[in-house]
């Protein structure tokens, strides 16, 4: 997906999360244990509140401290979409990748997916979550196995599992395969065979590597190595 889509779908999915999390904002969060719906939202409100400033600040080489004006989630929301809408993607923005990754159009994905991830988490806490918009979905398994397997805020990754895995799409082109060599992640998108398998929609897909294995997956394998996998993310 290009930036412009990519913005499009974190203010549709961070609207989305707002409006799920009337429903029940004491509902507990399933995949974050020590949240109830309000608490995800406050998490949300922080996130968009610092990442704002990282993108202000414009400086790649060390993160920028957020100040609070005491506006509203909703506020904070469409005051990112707006600041990145006016952004060149190429604009320099500190984050916690390798400094060729800290740019705007960086922050654009990482803002949808996570948007996305947690409007997914408010409405399954509701009784009932949509699934992720398949392209938007397809784009975060990249993303998160690009980049959140890869590197944290705390330095990169380098204890992944000795097996490989492969992701299946069962709802549309889509197929990738994850091993590590020589301390190294390497990921490619082909029809190969990994030590272990997953098969399912791109939502679920994504779901499941931010850590939200769902019954509809169908796993293949060393199920530990599957997990062991979904376990590089923070």
């Amino acid at each position: 997906m290009d930036t412009a889509d990519l913005l499009t779908a974190f203010e549709r999915e961070g609207n989305a999360l707002l409006a799920a999390a009337t429903t029940d904002p004491g509902a507990r969060v399933e995949h974050c244990p020590d949240w109830d719906v309000a608490a995800l939202v406050g998490h949300m409100s922080m996130v968009w509140t610092y990442m704002t400033a990282q993108v202000t600040a414009a400086s790649p080489d060390a993160s920028t401290r957020p100040t609070d004006d005491g506006s509203t989630p909703a506020e904070r929301l469409d005051r990112m979409v707006a600041l990145l809408a006016a952004a060149d993607p190429s604009d320099p923005c500190w984050n916690w990748c390798p400094e060729e990754h800290r740019n705007v159009a960086w922050m654009v994905r990482r803002m949808a997916h996570e948007a996305a991830i947690h409007r997914w988490d408010a409405e399954n806490a509701a009784g009932g979550a949509s699934p992720i918009d398949a392209d938007l979905a397809v784009d975060g398994i990249g993303e998160a196995i690009g980049f959140a397997w890869r590197w944290h805020r705390n330095g990169p990754v380098e204890d992944h599992p000795a097996g490989s895995l492969h992701l299946h799409r069962t709802d549309g082109d889509g197929e990738w395969l994850v091993r590590a060599e020589d301390g190294v992640l390497v990921v490619t998108e082909e029809h190969a065979k990994g030590d272990a398998a997953v098969r399912g929609s791109a939502s679920d897909l994504h779901l499941l590597c931010w850590g939200r294995a769902l019954p509809t997956l169908e796993v293949f394998g060393d199920e530990a190595l599957v997990d062991a996998w979904v376990a590089c993310g923070p």
